[in-house]
């Protein structure tokens, strides 16, 4: 059996390192090494440098060998999330899986779920991390709504919180 098409949309190089960066590009080689072709579609700005605390959002380190990255969002030019949703949905991939971590890229990640979901043959998924921030923010209950309906399935416990959620 020919092994699955999968793109992961989410940070990885040339950004920084660490947490999901390294978390997405071990997801990749993880998926290559089972037999599936796979591309990360990632930033080429993460966040605006009035957001970012650090000095530098990119690393100067080498790219991971064997590995496809693609640097196609902008999380702030909403013009990058239509390049990038298009790219992907007409690559055809059987699973996009997104990164959700903050209500900053829900517009963004949401765009390009919904430009995805047009070619009705991918599958959408997501792993998240804090899609209900400790400090909240304006924006943090519609920006996580407005992504979370672009998934291609919920579970009936995390559905029932989206629900909450909304009402929120």
């Amino acid at each position: 059996m020919a092994g699955r098409r999968i793109v992961i949309v989410g940070p990885a190089h040339p950004l920084r390192g660490g947490g999901m960066s390294t978390f997405n590009e071990r997801l990749a080689m993880a998926f290559q090494e089972a037999g599936d072709e796979v591309e990360i579609v990632s930033f080429s700005l993460q966040y605006p440098s009035f957001l970012f605390p650090g000095k530098s959002q990119f690393t100067n380190e080498p790219a991971p060998k064997g590995i496809t990255i693609k640097a196609l969002i902008n999380s702030v030019n909403p013009i990058s999330w239509v390049r990038a949703g298009n790219y992907i949905s007409s690559q055809r991939p059987d699973l996009v899986i997104f990164r959700y971590w903050l209500p900053f890229m829900g517009p963004a990640l949401g765009t390009i779920a919904r430009l995805v979901k047009r070619n009705r043959y991918s599958r959408i998924l997501a792993i998240t991390d804090n899609v209900i921030p400790h400090e909240k923010r304006p924006g943090d209950v519609p920006f996580t709504k407005y992504f979370f309906e672009r998934l291609s399935w919920l579970p009936d416990h995390v559905a029932g919180r989206a629900a909450r959620l909304a009402a929120f």
